[in-house]
């Protein structure tokens, strides 16, 4: 068997989160999502919870295989439904072993989670690209909107984690040549062109959707691959909490952002970095107890500056749009490369899956 044998077609990840919205009809839902890829196909979620995902209750939505070739995402993403949702229906608890001690929950913790908390999974958000990836180009990154590529099979797609509408602009709004976002759709070495509008692909679009939709949602981890780090705020510059002026939708400081060690950082309020700090050690505890390889833990322009990301998207809505629910935003960066030896990546999902139960956990605290 071959190690693509090993890993989820996209057809295998729609079919399974909807076979577990079929087994476990009173802890699931499947959601729907509104926009058809450019290849036709139907994206779902899947809610993990008792009751309506609409409900008071807090929520945590996890997305997997934004990047098509990054693909243990979307297993990671329904290994944990189903683990979830398997324990809670027996009454037991979980235990994920690997070369550490081994991390266990108990049945009261698998219990808490289903009851007070809403986990909604979106284990494709790219299923062209991933379709892509693996039947095709096994490093291809973006979607698979031809639109802009000029009849050019090399310029399709776009970087969906570039297209998100927090400071898409990279141009005027960051210090020239500093984010890792290109404007040219026929950049082949990076692979990031942004899009030809903030949020204009239908992939992003179903993940705002989710946000705009299902407002408890809180906290977003977006899941992706390689190099066992956490991230969290923010991914556009270095964090202060000083000087709330000084913000990502502060024009005074546009083809300021982006630079490392000068004078502009971007405002984060001090609760909040040191929630999101302690939220992603938690997740980071998890994962060292399976497989005690500790995940480092920084803010994402640690590990270089972005446009349009996902994470920096969910976490600046409250700020950008009034009214809409505070959303703490993380990336994992999982593994130690885009396609493990399947051998590998279970044990991959094993450690990911204990952080993120670890944080479901530590949300309820």
């Amino acid at each position: 068997m071959s190690n693509l044998d090993s890993y989820l077609s996209v057809n295998e990840v729609e079919d399974s989160i909807a076979a577990l919205a079929q087994a476990y009809p009173n802890t699931c839902q499947l959601i729907k999502l509104p926009n058809p890829t450019t290849e036709g196909r139907i994206c779902h979620a899947l809610n993990v919870g008792r009751g309506l995902v609409d409900s008071s209750k807090p929520a945590a939505l996890f997305t997997g295989a934004v990047h098509a070739r990054e693909w243990g995402g979307s297993e990671i993403c329904v290994y944990l439904a189903s683990d979830i949702l398997e324990a809670y229906e027996r009454k037991t608890g979980l235990r994920y072993e690997g070369d550490g001690e081994g991390k266990y929950f108990t049945a009261d913790q698998i219990r808490s989670i289903v009851d007070n908390l809403n986990v909604i999974v979106f284990p494709c958000v790219n299923p062209d690209g991933r379709n892509y990836s693996q039947t095709v180009e096994p490093l291809w990154r973006r979607n698979r909107n031809p639109t802009e590529s000029g009849g050019n099979p090399d310029c399709i797609g776009v970087d969906l984690n570039r297209n998100y509408n927090f400071l898409w602009d990279f141009p005027n709004l960051f210090f020239p040549n500093t984010v890792r976002t290109s404007a040219d759709p026929c950049d082949w070495l990076s692979q990031t062109y942004r899009g030809s509008a903030p949020s204009s692909e239908r992939e992003t679009q179903n993940v705002a959707w989710l946000l705009d939709n299902y407002p408890t949602i809180s906290w977003h981890i977006d899941i992706h691959s390689y190099s066992q780090l956490i991230l969290h705020c923010w991914g556009d510059d270095e964090n202060q909490s000083v000087d709330p002026q000084m913000n990502f939708a502060n024009s005074a400081y546009d083809r300021k952002r982006g630079k490392k060690n000068d004078d502009y950082k971007e405002y984060v309020p001090a609760d909040d970095l040191s929630s999101c700090v302690s939220l992603a050690d938690r997740i980071n505890d998890g994962i060292k107890a399976v497989n005690s390889n500790g995940y480092t833990v920084q803010s994402a322009f640690g590990l270089y500056a972005t446009s349009g990301s996902g994470q920096d998207y969910s976490h600046s809505r409250h700020n950008a749009l009034p009214g809409k629910n505070k959303v703490f935003g993380f990336t994992i960066e999982f593994g130690t490369e885009f396609h493990p030896p399947w051998e590998e990546m279970k044990s991959v999902i094993r450690e990911i899956d204990a952080g993120l139960l670890e944080f479901c956990l530590a949300v309820q605290e």
